[in-house]
């Protein structure tokens, strides 16, 4: 239940805010100096690269989705990760932070549908901050060499909770980990990074 009333509450919060920007870089995520743009975004597929589409004073326009920071859509935060250069769209923050499949949600946000499947890139992903190094939640035993085996070296004071999301199969399975981990910090059970 917990968890419900944390995603909802998160979802919220960040979809009051009906405003469409882009951020090349982090700094002008901080500033809150986007670039805003009419209606939503959308990032695709193009040649072999992902872009970024939007329109801006009544053009369509398109970027590599690599010389993005982020961005927001209809007032959610998006981040471009850096391995593929997709989306991930933040689901909770605070002692982690939970991200998911951009394409999908952006799909979701288009289509107003309550689900949707995803071709590119994984389900989840964590980092430490807003904008510090995203990586996939996966976290098998004998990895060593991925940006998650580096994560996890890095963070060793999330080892319950990648232990817990493990391969990170199941989403149910992985938002429960994490809120769980969230409520754990937050009562003092678990010391936070």
């Amino acid at each position: 239940m917990r968890s419900l009333i944390l995603l909802l509450t998160l979802g919220t919060t960040v979809g009051a805010m009906a405003q469409s920007v882009i951020y090349r870089s982090y700094g002008e995520y901080a500033e809150n100096m986007g670039e805003p743009v009419d209606g939503t975004i959308d990032v695709v597929p193009d040649m072999g690269r992902f872009v970024v589409k939007y329109v801006k004073d009544g053009r369509k326009k398109h970027i590599a989705s690599r010389k993005v920071w982020g961005f927001r859509n209809n007032g959610f935060l998006y981040r471009i990760e850096p391995e593929a250069h997709l989306p991930v769209r933040l689901m909770a923050q605070g002692a982690v932070y939970y991200w998911e499949n951009g394409i999908a949600h952006l799909r979701i946000q288009r289509d107003s549908t309550e689900a949707a499947s995803f071709e590119y890139g994984h389900a989840s992903y964590l980092s430490r901050e807003v904008q510090s190094t995203i990586v996939p939640a996966i976290f098998t035993a004998d990895d060593t060499k991925s940006s998650s085996a580096k994560f996890r070296e890095a963070w060793p004071a999330y080892a319950d909770l990648l232990k817990c999301i493990g391969e990170g199969a199941d989403m149910d399975s992985v938002r429960q980990c994490v809120v769980n981990y969230a409520v754990a910090v937050e009562e003092g059970k678990v010391a936070g990074p």
